[in-house]
């Protein structure tokens, strides 16, 4: 075999081979984590904050994975007229599944979230809450 057929195979397969790649990114589908992505990102300065503000806490929204429901806790003590806040249960490969829920916790401090209302994957629960003025953030990777 000498050095043109060689050399023909080689370029053959690099076309093959980077035209395959293109062809795989191009099928692949992608979402966006947000679709406000810039202003998300001017605003990133307040979630960090609010991190360092839960981790600050003695006490914080607590979670629990039983068998059908997701129970999210909170001292009841805790909570008051200014108390709000929201849980997203993102799901990175698939936005059509993520979830958003107001956070109601009962007299026990305790919200219970069917697992029915998801499929099986892995989920970032991202929970935001606002009490005296303050606002907090906790994130965690759960797997249902």
């Amino acid at each position: 075999m000498n050095w043109g057929i060689r050399i023909t195979i080689v370029y053959t397969g690099f076309v093959i081979l980077i035209s395959s790649l293109v062809f795989i990114s191009a099928t692949n589908k992608s979402e966006l984590v947000t679709k406000d992505y810039y202003s998300q990102e001017l605003k990133y300065q307040d979630r960090i904050d609010a991190i360092e503000n839960e981790k600050k806490l003695n006490l914080t929204i607590e979670y629990a994975i039983e068998e059908d429901q997701i129970i999210l806790t909170y001292p009841q003590t805790e909570i008051n007229k200014t108390f709000n806040g929201e849980v997203l249960f993102f799901r990175p490969s698939d936005a059509s599944k993520d979830l958003k829920l107001n956070l109601n916790f009962d007299i026990d401090g305790k919200q219970v979230i069917k697992k029915s209302k998801f499929i099986k994957g892995i989920y970032k629960m991202c929970i935001t809450w606002k009490s005296n003025d303050k606002t907090f953030y906790k994130e965690q990777i759960i797997n249902m």
